[in-house]
């Protein structure tokens, strides 16, 4: 009988970006999620610089959102290669991902070119305006830079009884919430589960995953 392997470390990043608090609200309960499977989680920003052209600046409460993400820590090369399962989401931006965490994306491309991330955990949330403004569509657009890096994605299976029940946000392909086009509908509690649900998957399978990494550019010009 073969021995046993002990499971691998169970950590977990959670990336987001967040305007009037909606996606930093899922983003805490991805963690909430991700911490209840005994996962040790990072909670991490990328940086948001003015102009704000989708959002009224002025508002009371996208001013005390904003407050509370930028005192997060900012995402680093660093995180995604302590962690074991990454996580990130933003607003739904005509269909895709916010500017910010593209050129957050992009500023990690040396861990493509590394292989860094190959055989981790990847999965991702959104938060979208209307239920028809392309929250699925942005997720399947978050959820593609884990495909170049090699990584295994992680969904919603329709076994979580709030991903049925939803009305509003929730999705397969990760947890979402439809927030109203001025961003005051919030997140209601299916929306929280199943963001919570999807946290707790990826919390039990990263402790499961052995990251293979393999330089991409050894592959490209080596002999």
């Amino acid at each position: 009988m073969s021995e046993s392997r002990p499971s691998e470390p169970r950590r977990v990043c959670v990336i987001c970006d967040s305007r009037y608090g909606s996606t930093l609200e899922l983003a805490r309960a991805v963690v909430r999620g991700a911490e209840a499977e005994g996962a040790e989680v990072r909670l991490r920003r990328v940086d948001i610089e003015p102009p704000e052209y989708s959002v009224d600046a002025q508002r009371a409460d996208f001013l005390a959102a904003q407050a509370e993400y930028r005192a997060l820590p900012r995402a680093s090369q660093e995180d995604l290669i302590w962690a074991r399962g990454i996580v990130w989401g933003s607003p739904t931006r005509y269909g895709l991902m916010s500017t910010p965490l593209r050129a957050f994306i992009d500023e990690v491309a040396p861990l493509w070119r590394q292989g860094a991330l190959i055989g981790k955990l990847g999965a991702a949330f959104t938060s979208t305006g209307g239920m028809h403004s392309g929250n699925e569509v942005t997720l399947i657009t978050l959820l593609l830079p884990f495909f170049q890096h090699g990584m295994i994605l992680v969904g919603v299976p329709h076994s979580v009884p709030e991903l049925v029940r939803t009305t509003k946000g929730g999705s397969p392909y990760g947890a979402s919430a439809v927030t109203g086009f001025d961003g005051t509908r919030g997140v209601d509690d299916n929306e929280r589960a199943i963001a919570f649900a999807l946290g707790a998957r990826v919390g039990r399978l990263v402790g499961q995953v052995v990251p293979e990494p393999g330089s991409v550019e050894l592959a490209a010009y080596g002999e």
